[in-house]
């Protein structure tokens, strides 16, 4: 495996070390960015609203980023399903421009989060559409919250593959509280185009920007230690051993061409393995592997990622 640094050199060069820093209030965002306060923590998120024409009783779909990312990785999603849905997205805690307490950052910790937003915002009951750690909270939403979630859409959820002793503990050992502020901008860069997108475009461009210039804030000191305490919460409160509790209706995404999931240094095999254990496991859940999609398989291939949801939605 090529460490991160030397891949960074070979993939491109730093381009942004030279521009200002970015606060997270500045950030792009798919629609006008609000705020609101729960349980004393600021959260950042977007409402459509009801558009015209949809039915008022249907669920809303509330969309839920991933490990240090933000509302806009749904660039492609957001715009899309808010022509027909009332489409809600946040900031998690610790990201974006939320605020970043200083709190557990565990699953079932941003799920109270998550579950007590929705009430703020009156919403009984939503499908809730993750992505990667996103996944593992909407799945832990579902389990101790299960009047909030009508419907579950998994876009390359963490939380179905299982990790041994050993292996947990490097990674909580590895990501210290200050380990993401050590990143060096070749770095971001090789992993996203390495590890986290199939395809660059301009969108993930001006995420690595942001990344960057964010890293010069003193709020980026917040982020760092949420990003270790995630990391430690996800293999703390494995959500694997109580998939078979889930009883909402479930569609699992993953590109077929995925390089974070199954973890290729601590598990290797396939990610089809992965979905289909949790398929089997989730009752009621479906699953659609969608060729030349990588880890942000709603990213990679849009058009394809949204037929499937639609389609999900089309039968609940």
């Amino acid at each position: 495996m090529i460490p991160a640094v030397l891949l960074g050199y070979a993939l491109g060069a730093a381009r942004y070390n030279d521009l200002p820093p970015l606060q997270p209030s500045e950030l792009w965002a798919p629609l006008p960015v609000q705020h609101t306060e729960v349980e004393g923590v600021d959260i950042a998120y977007i409402d459509s609203g009801l558009p015209p024409g949809a039915d008022p009783d249907a669920p809303p779909l509330v969309f839920v980023h991933g490990l240090s990312s933000y509302m806009s990785f749904w660039e492609y999603q957001i715009p899309e399903f808010a022509k027909t849905h009332r489409v809600l997205a946040l900031d998690l805690p610790g990201f974006g421009a939320s605020g970043r307490p200083d709190a557990p950052y565990t699953p079932p910790w941003y799920a109270d989060v998550v579950d007590n937003w929705l009430g703020s915002m009156g919403v009984v009951s939503a499908v809730v559409i993750g992505h990667s750690m996103g996944g593992q909270i909407a799945m832990t939403l579902a389990l101790n919250h299960p009047s909030r979630v009508s419907a579950l859409v998994l876009s390359a959820p963490a939380g179905l593959e299982r990790f041994q002793p050993g292996a947990a503990s490097w990674m909580k050992d590895y990501w210290t509280e200050s380990r993401a502020m050590e990143a060096r901008e070749e770095e971001i860069r090789a992993n996203f185009q390495a590890m986290v997108f199939n395809r660059m475009d301009r969108g993930v461009e001006r995420l690595i920007e942001e990344r960057v210039r964010m890293m010069k804030t003193e709020s980026f000191a917040g982020t760092s230690v949420a990003v270790s305490r995630c990391i430690a919460g996800m293999v703390d409160y494995p959500v694997w051993v109580r998939l078979g509790e889930l009883r909402v209706p479930t569609l699992i995404v993953y590109g077929n061409d995925d390089h974070m999931i199954p973890n290729p240094v601590f598990t290797g095999g396939s990610t089809r393995s992965i979905a289909e254990a949790g398929k089997k496991a989730i009752p009621d859940a479906e699953l659609a592997l969608i060729p030349g999609g990588g880890h942000t398989v709603h990213h990679d291939q849009p058009e394809k990622f949204n037929a499937a949801v639609s389609d999900f939605l089309g039968r609940l």
